[in-house]
């Protein structure tokens, strides 16, 4: 989060940095402590294309820290991939499946 920017606005700018769409923020899904407060929201896409996120993420060549590939991934499939926090990854798979 920006400074004076609440957790729903800046999770509303990310998705829009990010992944290249706009969101509906519906609820906060999860609140965990870890370096931080971290929270996941439930949003919906309102517009926009997945995966075309202009971030710093993307157009920064110096920023050395990994690279970035937006996708989708089923939810019966959350247990082939190290997905964190563990604890929220649980609680969407008990929700919608």
């Amino acid at each position: 989060m920006e400074e004076g920017e609440y957790p729903a606005a800046g999770a509303k700018r990310e998705a829009f940095e990010e992944l290249g769409v706009t969101v509906n923020i519906k609820e906060t899904f999860a609140k965990i402590e870890f370096h931080g407060t971290q929270y996941f929201f439930l949003a919906e896409i309102i517009e926009g294309t997945f995966g075309t996120g202009q971030g710093e993420e993307y157009t920064d060549e110096n920023r050395n820290r990994g690279t970035y590939f937006p996708l989708w991934v089923d939810i019966e499939k959350f247990s082939y991939y190290d997905i964190k926090p563990k604890e929220v990854a649980s609680k969407i798979q008990s929700v919608f499946n």
